[in-house]
């Protein structure tokens, strides 16, 4: 099944086998905000092609609500509907036009331009909304701007695509014909240096957060590349998972804490959801706001399962 519906009932747990590791759902899971967040399907990918999520590594939606899941263990890369009914895959080992070597991020939140950090061939990939190859980003050797093993990606309105690169913790930026504009995050800066960075997203102001895992923090920059300053929490632990949805929240999702956090557009602390109930280690999160402030839809993924959540 694309989907498996859960009926729950409060008092009773229920134990689900998703891939070789058995999951514990309760009904309702009550944020410190007050919000109850219930459990309303798993995506395990059976249905697809290539058969169950293997290891993934990041989430995206568009703005239509599609998702899209990195799966890096299988080199592929997963399309949903925003009802859940499995669209589209591709991938497979190898460096070809829609193929991946370890792939890290997906960035979708254009809508009609897919990006995908491809970590091993060394490159970011982009797709049009059907998941057709249009064309690569490479790095530029022998320059200041080179980067090499891409563990993130995300792209501004103006089409500049920022390119957070493992070799030397620092975002490259580059514009939409690939010529370099700036680099920052480096170690060799006063502020704002990237210790053991994950991933990197944007808001709707241009404002760009990475998450910083060896420093437990989320640092902040604008999208000319100065530091803006940074978010920490007592209780981080590993924050890597982030994402910024269109009212300007910031998502946080912690797996060795097994929390997720949300920060509102002044980076103000609104709501701490604990996952340790449901025994999931989230990796990355995405949140789809159909129009109401209740029901929302809340995608944690694990390394092998991605749970659907939604508000009441």
């Amino acid at each position: 099944m694309i989907l498996q519906n859960l009926n729950f009932y409060k008092t009773i747990f229920i134990g689900l086998w998703v891939g070789f590791s058995p999951i514990l759902f309760s009904q309702e899971i009550t944020s410190t905000a007050g919000v109850n967040w219930s459990v309303r399907a798993i995506i395990d990918a059976q249905e697809t092609p290539t058969g169950i999520l293997q290891n993934v590594s990041a989430i995206d939606l568009d703005t239509e609500g599609n998702l899209y899941i990195i799966d890096s263990g299988r080199n592929r890369l997963l399309k949903y509907s925003a009802t859940g009914t499995f669209m589209k895959e591709i991938g497979g080992f190898g460096r070809g036009s829609e193929q991946f070597n370890d792939p890290r991020d997906v960035d979708a939140h254009l809508t009609l331009n897919i990006f995908v950090a491809d970590f091993n061939n060394n490159r970011i990939v982009r797709f049009d909304s059907n998941l057709n190859y249009l064309n690569d980003f490479n790095p530029i050797f022998n320059s200041s701007f080179y980067f090499e093993m891409p563990l993130s990606v995300v792209v501004n309105n103006q089409y500049d695509v920022f390119i957070l690169e493992d070799l030397n913790k620092r975002i490259v930026k580059i514009d939409r014909f690939n010529q370099p504009l700036t680099v920052f995050g480096t170690t060799s800066e006063n502020l704002g240096q990237l210790l053991g960075p994950y991933q990197v997203t944007l808001d709707s102001r241009n404002i760009l957060y990475v998450s910083d895992p060896l420093s437990c923090s989320i640092q902040i920059y604008d999208f000319l590349g100065n530091y803006l300053g940074n978010i920490i929490h007592p209780d981080f632990v590993e924050p890597k998972g982030i994402f910024t949805t269109a009212q300007g929240e910031l998502l946080v999702a912690d797996p060795k804490g097994q929390k997720i956090y949300f920060f509102n557009n002044h980076h103000m602390l609104d709501d701490i959801l604990d996952l340790r109930i449901l025994s999931i280690n989230p990796l990355d999160i995405a949140l789809w706001n159909p129009g109401a402030e209740r029901n929302r839809i809340l995608y944690v993924v694990s390394s092998r399962t991605c749970v659907v959540l939604t508000s009441e």
